[in-house]
């Protein structure tokens, strides 16, 4: 007599396994197969950026103007300032067709055959001299160059690194800026890490790839290029990886053959026709004349990322490699210029154990924001959790030796004493918030055995 109401829960029992079994089986299908209905995805312009994010924009200017003075200091940038006025203009063209115009975009060039480009929070937008003698036109450039800002006006990087703060217990509400101030920010900063922790755990999902792609193409279109001169790029690539030389682009930046297809399905609603013979310009034939009768390093002395990097996970520092060596036997050097914006600024002075080094520096540094109050390199009393030196007054000259080094030293205005170990001299403001300061010092250095 009691079997109907047993019927009664095992149908509801069956109805509730049932729906899980369809629940995962179609996490199986999205894992196994990608996102089923990605084709058809619309990127909605008002949700882009939007989403899981513990920084605010002052505080990823700064992060990224950090991990760019850390690779700087071992990567070896093209010098030619035609070259890279010519790819900044590019890149700028871009920008003000973008979503997101209101950051002071920098561009830089590697020198290194290696085909390349890559993106830092903030705006910091890094192209190889590899990737530029590959593109046959300025669309084919301006593709890739597309591609990075859209992972900058996607926030992807940030969104990435705010999981990876997630996953290690920090919590913040999505959104929610921390202050600079704040002991969060500084567990935050911590695990956050350097430029080396950054690449390592920076990977960008799929949907990061696919929203790049859109916003490039967008970029692009708006901007007056061709957009399928990025289609035929990402093609070319991929037909080098064919020979099983896979580019170093495409290891960062897969390229599946479903998102080929979005791309060419947002160019044809475009309404522009099919892919013809792409026009160059005059100055993107000059950059690669100019590109050619540059210095190349030699294949193995090259710095490219993947060496930079690691040069700085070890805390070796070779970036003095293909330089003149720094002058020695008590030599005085030429005056090395400090902007108080700075992280850390590459000397190009190598020290070894035991040497003598002198400091005399001079200049004024504006440590507030839209203050006319100034300091000189000696700083002025003040606290802040996350400076270099806590103990230090703000805004003083600091130094390290090594680019990996966290041993840092007060400078001032006068400092005299002996390096403990051997390494790259390294130069720095002590503030947690660089990013809004003026000014600058001027620093001569003598080095004696």
């Amino acid at each position: 007599m009691n079997q109907p109401h047993l019927c009664l829960t095992a149908n509801r029992r069956s109805v509730g396994f049932h729906l899980h079994q369809l629940v995962a089986f179609l996490v199986i299908v999205v894992l196994v197969l990608g996102t089923p209905f990605a084709e058809q995805k619309k990127f909605q312009p008002e949700k882009i950026g939007k989403g899981l994010n513990f920084f605010s924009q002052n505080q990823e200017i700064e992060m990224g103007r950090s991990y760019s003075s850390q690779l700087n200091g071992d990567l070896v940038l093209v010098d030619d300032p035609e070259i890279t006025r010519y790819v900044e203009r590019v890149g700028l063209r871009l920008v003000d067709s973008s979503m997101r115009r209101d950051l002071e975009y920098r561009f830089f060039v590697v020198n290194t055959k290696e085909i390349n480009a890559f993106a830092l929070p903030g705006g910091f937008i890094y192209v190889n001299r590899g990737l530029i003698e590959t593109t046959d036109n300025e669309s084919e450039l301006a593709g890739v160059i597309g591609h990075e800002i859209g992972h900058v006006v996607g926030k992807h990087s940030l969104k990435q690194l705010s999981k990876k703060l997630l996953l290690a217990g920090i919590t913040v509400g999505a959104g929610l800026a921390v202050s600079a101030k704040s002991k969060k920010w500084g567990e935050i900063v911590s695990i956050a890490g350097g430029v080396g922790v950054f690449f390592a755990s920076l990977k960008y999902s799929r949907d990061d790839e696919r929203e790049a792609d859109w916003l490039g193409l967008t970029e692009l279109h708006k901007a007056g290029y061709d957009p399928w001169g990025m289609v035929t790029f990402f093609e070319k690539l991929e037909s080098k990886s064919k020979g099983g030389n896979l580019p170093a682009f495409l290891s960062t930046h897969p390229l599946p053959r479903e998102r080929k297809a979005n791309m060419r399905q947002q160019i044809a609603g475009l309404n522009i026709g099919q892919p013809g013979s792409i026009p160059s310009s005059r100055d993107f034939e000059r950059c690669r004349t100019r590109l050619a009768g540059l210095w190349s390093p030699p294949p193995d002395r090259e710095r490219t990322l993947g060496s930079a990097l690691a040069a700085l996970q070890t805390g070796d520092d070779t970036s003095g490699e293909g330089r003149e060596s720094s002058a020695r036997s008590g030599s005085l050097l030429e005056s090395v210029t400090i902007p108080g914006d700075s992280t850390w600024v590459d000397t190009g002075v190598d020290l070894q154990s035991g040497d003598a080094i002198e400091f005399a520096a001079v200049g004024k540094v504006y440590w507030k924001k839209s203050s006319a109050e100034s300091c000189g390199p000696d700083g002025v009393p003040g606290k802040g959790f996350w400076k270099p030196i806590s103990s230090a007054n703000t805004a003083a000259l600091i130094g390290k030796i090594g680019s990996g080094s966290s041993d840092y030293f007060v400078i001032g205005s006068k400092f005299r004493g002996r390096a403990t170990v051997a390494g790259r001299l390294f130069l720095g403001i002590n503030d947690d918030n660089n990013f809004d300061n003026r000014g600058e010092f001027q620093v001569r250095i003598r080095v004696g055995p």
